[in-house]
């Protein structure tokens, strides 16, 4: 099982503000059946620093490398004009150096997101759209549209939460989910995958297969 959507990399955004707690979270990684894990640390137009993300990534690997965990780097990349051209220069980190890219959009700034993927995909990058369940200016129709050009990202406790809980209820029901991330950062938004799954395997399980038993090829590279 993978999970592509973390904040575990310690000291460098909102998530882990420490080497403890970064493997506090990955000791809730392995205790939740993840056998793999993305650090996917914010990326902006102003705070790309893909070298020295890839520094301290290593450095951290090191000092986990005795855990039962494959770990790799991405990062959750905030949309920005002109990030297909700083994807282009290699700025950006995608998933394990992969044309697999997650990206996150404003909230409460109405992007058309549908056509900002497609334009992403048309030029080769598989982008990945973080947390869609947040965004809510997208319609019913958005999610179907979206799904044509990206694939879809939910977080796994959003499936229990008052105000995201009935649009996971509609991705599940027609199979438009492809990841289902912690998108963990501390002790409170920290690693839950059990009852998501539980729920995901009763309701639809060719896609808790698809979800969480299946590999994926950024992991080589593709």
């Amino acid at each position: 099982m993978i999970d592509i959507h973390t904040h575990i990399l310690p000291n460098v955004d909102d998530g882990a503000d420490s080497i403890d707690l970064a493997i506090y979270l990955l000791k809730q990684e392995i205790k939740e059946g993840v056998t793999k894990v993305i650090f996917t640390p914010h990326q902006t137009k102003q705070t790309l620093d893909k070298e020295g993300l890839i520094k301290k990534f290593n450095e951290f690997k090191e000092l986990t490398k005795d855990l039962p965990l494959e770990l790799y780097l991405g990062s959750e990349v905030y949309y920005y004009s002109g990030i297909k051209e700083d994807l282009d220069n290699n700025k950006v980190l995608t998933l394990n150096d992969s044309k697999y890219v997650l990206i996150e959009f404003s909230t409460r700034v109405e992007y058309n997101i549908k056509d900002l993927l497609y334009d992403l995909s048309i030029k080769g990058y598989k982008p990945i759209i973080a947390h869609i369940e947040r965004y809510d200016y997208l319609t019913y129709d958005d999610y179907f549209e979206i799904s044509k050009y990206a694939l879809i990202q939910v977080n796994s406790k959003s499936f229990f939460q008052r105000s995201y809980k009935k649009i996971c209820k509609f991705l599940l029901k027609n199979s438009l989910i492809s990841f289902v991330a912690s998108d963990c950062h501390d002790k409170f938004r920290d690693v839950s995958f059990h009852a998501t799954k539980k729920l995901i395997k009763r309701k639809n399980k060719e896609l808790y297969t698809k979800v969480f038993e299946s590999d994926f090829d950024f992991l080589n590279n593709k």
